[in-house]
C-alpha cells in the first residue's frame, strides 16, 4: 500500500539520519544569552561567525517563558536563509538540505546574523538563550526539490476555483504536507491552490517537484508576508520579501515594491481581524500602505460561521472605503488552512473555504496572477459548493464586460447577473458601496438585467448573494465611466442635445436621476 511504503521510507530516512548524526563531528559552538526589551524596535540582531569547513549549522533557541513569544530567523552574508518564526524546534541549515522554513545552500564562512522578532513580551521585557553548533557533516537527508517550471494545467479561458491562502508544513505553525493539501483541494473540486508559508520561500522548490506529479491541480508560489502590523500575500513571486518592518528601512511600501519588482501581486489578508495575542499582527494597520500597489483584499478568511459574522462585514466596509478613494482592489478569500482539513478547530477552516473564482486566460501561475490583478474575481464565502454569480455589462460596441473591466462610451449602463445554483437566495446589486436593489432568485439557472443611467463619473457595481444568515457570494466590481449626454432621448436617439444651457440642464437632471433611480427595469429568467 502507498501509505505503508511511505511509512517504511520514513523509518529508513530516520535511521540514515541517526547514523549520519553519529558520523558528524562538532567543529565548534557558540552560546548567546541576553535580555529583550520593547525599546529599540521589533527586532534584535545577533552576529555570529561560521567557521570554514561547516557542512551544517544548528541553532537551538529558547525564550524566557511560556507567555513570551519570540520569532527566529537567519541571514547569511549573501542574504536570507530562513525564517522559522515561532518554530520551537532547532533550525538546521545545510548545504543540500535544511529544516523546515530554512533554505539549503553553501555555508559561506564569515559573519552571519541571527534575527529575533519581539512577537510578544509580557511586561515589555523578555530574554533569549541560544546555542549555535557547527558540524563538519550533514545530518539531514535531502528531500525532492526542483526549479520552477511555468506549467499550464489547462490552456483555455474560463472561471477557475482556488484558495489563495494555504499553509504547508514549511510554516512553523502548520502541519499540512503538499500531498495532503492537493488531495483535499482536488476532493473539493478546486483548480488551484496558492501556498503561502510565513516569511519564507523554502516551500517553492518542493512545490515545483510535486507539481510534476499533478495534472489536474495547479500549485502557485506564494508567501504570507507576516508583520506585526498586518499580514499580506505575495503571489507569484520567486524570492523572499523582507518582512522586518522597522529594521533597515523595511516598511509596507518596501514590501509592496519588492513584490511588484518580482512581477507578483500583493494582497492584504484578514485586514480587520484584530484579535490581539490570539492572532499577532493579523489586522492590517500599516499607515504607509501604498494602496495603489495592492491588487486584492481578503474579504473572507477562514470559517464562515465565525468570521463571516464577525469579520466579513468590517472587511467589506474597509474595502469600500478604499474603493471610495479610487483604489481598485479585487475581492478575494482564503481559508488560511494550516492542517489540510485534519483536526481543525472551530476557528480554523479547510482548504477551499472560502473559494475564490478567477476568470483567467489559462490555468497557470501567470494566468491566475493576471486574473486577480485585473479584478476578475468572485468570492464564494462558504466554499466551492456555493452558487456562482456572474456580473456583466454591455459595452458600447455590443460586447460583454466582466467584473474588473471598465465600460466607457455609453449613456446607459446595462447590467446582467447570472446566478447558477442559487434558487431561494436573494440577489443584491450595489453601486459605489450602496445597495440599490434586490431580487429573489427563483431558479438554479437565473438571469436578471437592468439599465442604469450614468453620471460621467467612474461608478462601480458589484453583486452579492444572500442566503441563510447573510452574504454567501460577493463579486469584485465592474466599473462604468459613461457619458450622460449619450442617454437615449424620447425618440430613442443616443445623441447629445444641442443648444447651450439646455444641454447643461439635461446633464444635471440625468446626474440626479442616476443617483436615485434605476432606468427602465428589464428582467429575464431562464428555467
Amino acid at each position: 500500500m502507498p501509505g505503508e511504503t511511505r511509512a517504511a521510507k520514513g523509518v529508513l530516512v530516520g535511521i540514515m539520519a541517526a547514523m549520519t548524526l553519529l558520523w558528524a563531528a562538532v567543529i565548534s559552538s557558540l552560546h548567546f544569552q541576553g535580555p529583550v526589551t520593547a525599546d529599540g524596535g521589533d527586532y534584535v540582531t545577533i552576529p555570529f561567525d561560521v567557521p570554514a569547513g561547516t557542512a551544517e549549522l544548528r541553532v537551538e533557541h529558547a525564550d524566557g517563558g511560556a507567555s513570551e513569544i519570540l520569532d527566529w530567523g537567519v541571514w547569511a552574508p549573501e542574504g536570507f536563509r530562513g525564517w522559522g518564526g515561532g518554530n520551537s524546534e532547532p533550525a538546521v541549515i545545510g548545504v543540500a538540505e535544511s529544516s523546515r522554513s530554512y533554505l539549503e545552500g553553501a555555508l559561506t564562512p564569515g559573519t552571519w546574523t541571527l534575527v529575533i522578532g519581539k512577537a510578544k513580551l509580557v511586561g515589555g521585557a523578555g530574554s533569549y538563550d541560544i546555542t549555535v553548533t557547527f558540524d563538519d557533516a550533514a545530518t539531514l537527508t535531502p528531500l525532492p526539490r526542483a526549479a520552477f517550471d511555468p506549467v499550464v494545467v489547462r490552456a483555455a479561458p474560463g472561471w477557475y476555483a482556488g484558495d489563495l491562502h494555504v499553509h504547508s508544513e514549511e510554516s512553523g505553525d502548520a502541519a499540512a504536507t503538499l500531498p495532503q493539501i492537493a488531495t483535499l483541494a482536488r476532493d473539493r473540486g478546486l483548480d488551484f491552490v496558492v501556498v503561502t508559508d510565513h516569511n519564507t520561500v523554502s516551500h517553492h522548490g518542493r512545490l515545483a517537484a510535486y507539481q510534476a506529479e499533478l495534472t489536474d491541480l495547479l500549485l502557485v508560489r506564494g508567501i504570507e508576508v507576516t508583520t506585526y502590523g498586518g499580514h499580506g500575500n505575495a503571489i507569484g513571486v520567486s524570492a523572499y520579501v523582507d518582512h522586518r518592518v522597522g529594521l533597515d528601512g523595511v516598511s509596507a511600501t518596501t514590501i509592496a515594491d519588492a513584490v511588484a519588482a518580482q512581477g507578483g501581486l500583493f494582497s492584504v489578508n484578514h485586514p480587520t481581524l484584530a484579535l490581539g495575542d490570539t492572532c499577532i499582527g493579523c489586522a492590517w494597520v500599516h499607515a504607509d500602505t501604498p494602496w495603489d500597489e495592492v491588487a486584492s483584499f481578503e474579504i473572507q478568511t477562514g470559517p464562515y460561521d465565525v468570521t463571516g459574522v464577525l469579520f466579513t462585514p468590517q472587511a467589506i466596509e474597509m474595502w469600500d472605503g478604499l474603493l471610495d478613494q479610487g483604489y481598485r482592489l479585487a475581492a478575494v478569500g482564503g481559508s488560511d488552512d494550516h492542517r489540510a482539513g485534519m483536526d481543525e478547530s472551530g476557528t480554523q477552516s479547510a482548504v477551499g473555504s472560502p473559494t475564490t473564482m478567477v476568470y483567467a486566460d489559462e490555468l497557470s501561475e501567470a494566468g491566475v496572477v493576471a486574473a486577480i490583478r485585473a479584478g476578475h474575481t468572485v468570492v464564494k464565502l462558504r466554499g466551492p459548493d456555493d452558487p456562482m454569480v456572474e456580473l456583466t455589462a454591455r459595452t458600447a460596441d455590443g460586447g460583454t464586460a466582466i467584473v474588473g473591466d471598465t465600460v466607457t462610451g455609453i449613456g446607459l449602463a446595462h447590467l446582467d447577473v447570472h446566478v447558477t445554483g442559487g434558487a431561494g437566495t436573494t440577489l443584491e446589486l450595489w453601486r459605489d458601496g450602496v445597495r440599490i436593489g434586490s431580487e429573489v432568485v427563483d431558479g438554479d439557472d437565473w438571469t436578471w438585467g437592468d439599465d442604469y443611467p450614468v453620471t460621467g463619473d467612474v461608478e462601480r457595481y458589484r453583486a452579492e448573494l444572500l442566503g441563510g444568515a447573510g452574504r454567501v457570494v460577493v463579486t469584485s466590481h465592474l466599473y462604468v465611466e459613461g457619458d450622460p449626454t449619450l442617454a437615449p432621448g424620447p425618440d430613442g436617439c443616443g445623441c447629445a442635445s444641442g443648444g447651450g444651457g439646455g444641454a447643461a440642464g439635461d446633464g444635471a437632471m440625468l446626474a440626479l436621476a442616476a443617483a436615485l433611480l434605476p432606468w427602465r427595469r428589464r428582467r429575464r429568467r431562464a428555467a
